[in-house]
């Protein structure tokens, strides 16, 4: 496509691209153009020097506009969003922010499964202070197949189920972007949807950009420059790894002005797969490790570009709390509930009709 196409194409395409989102009825031809394009402009500003310091290093109270315009210090947040990337502590994160939200009385929502949200491309949606979290690939990958992978939860629920090493998955078929298989489709209607649950590859790249759809084609290393793209544009980014320094942790409940980062949250099936992985402990050989180390190499670039600037306990440039920077008590919590009830219950009544 000529120029002026290119730019048609861009913007027709820019808010399906960055939800993960894509109208079946596109060219996969013009889909890649049109990502192809996003990345070199992306590429552009980090040649300038005008990219955004990691958010993990460097997290700021300031607001994208979702108009092109500039980062400013001005706008107020009425809402937090936080990104669960699956099996790195986002269940912890995720009771840990919505204790902040309860504090200050602003509406607070989490995105999982789906593709991360985008600072500056919601125009529907409230002023947002964008919030997620990374953890070590390796680590994360493994934790997962343990959680999920090794039994599938809704197995480990069954009482009569009794888990042993013959009945178990192995960490070995655990190599593919979905887990113990490789992702074939998207939910399709009018649209290729993106959703992503069991993941052992590269899993941080395709829940933050979005695009590992098969029938889009797009090149995992496209997706990277994509989901680098998003996360940049962060207020901030927790790595699960520093939680075990005592400073990290204050910066943190500084930056938030909430204490109880390190309270625990449950995932859905924890306590029974914990229980399976107690009774079977987990061997992992030296060699499945360098494999899932191989496999996952675009996620580890992701994970060291954005937390290596934390290494040497340097926390000085994480502020404090900025209340002026939020519209507090914005948000009723115990209204929220109520409407939430009310909700519910008409639901069932007019299914009982």
């Amino acid at each position: 496509p000529n120029e002026q196409n290119t730019t048609e194409i861009i913007k027709s395409l820019q808010l399906q691209i960055s939800e993960g989102i894509i109208s079946n009825t596109i060219p996969i031809t013009q889909i890649n153009q049109a990502i192809l394009h996003r990345n070199q402009e992306f590429q552009k500003v980090k040649e300038n020097n005008t990219l955004p310091s990691s958010p993990a290093c460097h997290p700021h109270f300031n607001h994208l506009p979702p108009n092109g315009g500039q980062w400013n210090n001005t706008t107020k947040f009425k809402r937090i969003l936080f990104y669960h990337a699956r099996k790195a502590g986002g269940s912890s994160m995720n009771k840990y922010l919505v204790k902040v939200a309860q504090t200050y009385g602003i509406k607070i929502e989490w995105i999982e499964w789906n593709a991360m949200e985008e600072p500056g491309t919601q125009f529907d949606k409230e002023d947002t202070f964008y919030v997620t979290h990374l953890r070590e690939p390796i680590a994360r990958s493994i934790s997962h197949f343990k959680y999920n992978g090794r039994w599938p939860c809704k197995t480990l629920l069954h009482r009569e189920f009794e888990p042993t090493e013959n009945n178990a998955f192995k960490l070995e078929s655990w190599n593919e972007t979905q887990g113990h298989e490789p992702k074939k489709t998207c939910h399709t209607r009018k649209n290729d949807v993106f959703r992503l649950g069991d993941c052992a590859v590269n899993c941080y790249t395709q829940w933050f950009g979005g695009l590992s759809c098969p029938r889009w084609e797009v090149p995992v290393e496209q997706q990277y420059e994509v989901a680098m793209s998003k996360l940049l544009k962060y207020n901030m980014i927790i790595v699960i790894e520093k939680l075990r320094d005592p400073k990290y942790v204050q910066a943190i409940e500084n930056f938030f002005g909430v204490e109880g980062l390190l309270e625990r949250g449950t995932p859905y099936c924890e306590r029974m797969s914990h229980k399976a992985n107690e009774k079977n402990p987990l061997v992992v050989k030296d060699e499945t490790r360098a494999r899932l180390t191989e496999l996952n190499r675009v996620d580890l670039k992701l994970y060291h570009e954005i937390s290596d600037c934390l290494e040497g306990g340097n926390y000085e440039d994480i502020p404090k709390w900025d209340g002026s920077r939020f519209v507090l008590n914005s948000f009723n919590f115990t209204q929220a509930k109520i409407d939430r009830q009310k909700a519910k219950a008409q639901k069932a009544m007019r299914s009982g009709e």
